[in-house]
């Protein structure tokens, strides 16, 4: 036999129905597009947090996204995070919140950004972030990454950095995700020279000397080695300087890799792989100086302004 509900109880039932509260859902919604920061084959870089924030129910505001740095990727540790190449080689980084690279952006210290958003509007944001490369690193040429897992995306109340809070217009989302890092070890050397100069003698003078420097950078072990061509082409170092006009004087000045008339001639034999009449060396990935010596035996040429161009040749 069926037994009917009482009319209160289908009441009851009935305005149960009509009070359960539906699912909350945050009236700002804030998502990561981008984190990452690619030195190239530069020792310094620039990265970005990129972001777009969309709010609901008419929520329209000023507040401040920040975020917060997560943990490295093998091998790298907190106190010193580390790229790691394809084949194996390691290098060692540092990430920082200014751009004078002073202030390292770890765990403790924050990125933030101002965000203003309209009501039931879209805003997208980038926050920027530096790079530093340490030169003198015993790493290889090649391609290495490393990941911050774990990078925060929040809203800064009260000195916190909140993923998720009801402060922020009744209601606040962020995010978490990875910041990626990439680097490129060139195998290149580059190499830049600054100019030699007798300066100005009298014509009577003999025993005349000048020096000027060389600064070659070269991936860490890559074994090179420095020739130097005077513009007579001439192999072994021995060049002439041309005057002004129709002056037909020439000069003559022999390149040397240590100083004084009898010092070591510094030619242009060397090859890739031997030293010749060259100046060797290996890279260590910091710059690395070396000192041309010149000399004249005597300035008894008719007075004018006399000078030549010198290649130099980084052989490796």
């Amino acid at each position: 036999m069926m037994r009917l509900c009482p009319p209160l109880a289908a009441l009851l039932l009935a305005l149960v129905c009509l009070v359960w509260p539906g699912k909350a859902e945050a009236n700002v919604n804030c998502q990561i597009t981008n984190m990452s920061i690619n030195f190239g084959t530069s020792t310094n870089g620039t990265g970005s947090i990129n972001f777009t924030c969309t709010s609901f129910n008419g929520s329209a505001g000023t507040f401040t996204i920040c975020s917060q740095l997560g943990t490295p990727s093998y091998p790298g540790t907190t106190q010193q995070p580390k790229m790691l190449g394809t084949g194996g080689g390691q290098l060692n980084f540092n990430l920082y919140t200014n751009s004078t690279r002073t202030t390292v952006w770890v765990g403790t210290t924050r990125l933030t950004q101002s965000v203003t958003m309209t009501a039931n509007g879209t805003t997208t944001g980038s926050i920027p972030f530096y790079g530093l490369i340490p030169g003198g690193q015993p790493a290889p040429a090649d391609t290495y990454n490393a990941y911050f897992h774990n990078t925060s995306l929040g809203a800064l109340v009260s000195g916190s950095c909140m993923l998720n809070t009801s402060s922020i217009f009744g209601g606040f989302n962020g995010q978490d995700g990875t910041v990626n890092v990439s680097a490129t070890k060139s195998s290149a050397c580059t190499v830049s020279a600054g100019n030699l100069a007798f300066g100005t003698v009298r014509a009577n003078a003999t025993n005349l000397s000048g020096q000027s420097t060389l600064t070659v950078t070269c991936p860490t072990g890559t074994a090179y080695y420095i020739g130097l061509a005077p513009s007579n082409a001439s192999t072994t170092g021995a060049g002439m300087m041309t005057g002004t006009g129709g002056n037909t004087d020439k000069p003559a000045y022999q390149l040397r890799s240590t100083s004084g008339s009898s010092g070591t001639i510094w030619g242009n034999t060397a090859t890739s792989t031997s030293v010749g009449n060259g100046v060797a060396g290996t890279g260590s990935g910091s710059a690395q100086n070396r000192t041309v010596y010149a000399t004249m035996p005597n300035a008894n040429y008719r007075p004018d302004s006399y000078g030549d161009t010198v290649t130099v040749r980084v052989n490796y």
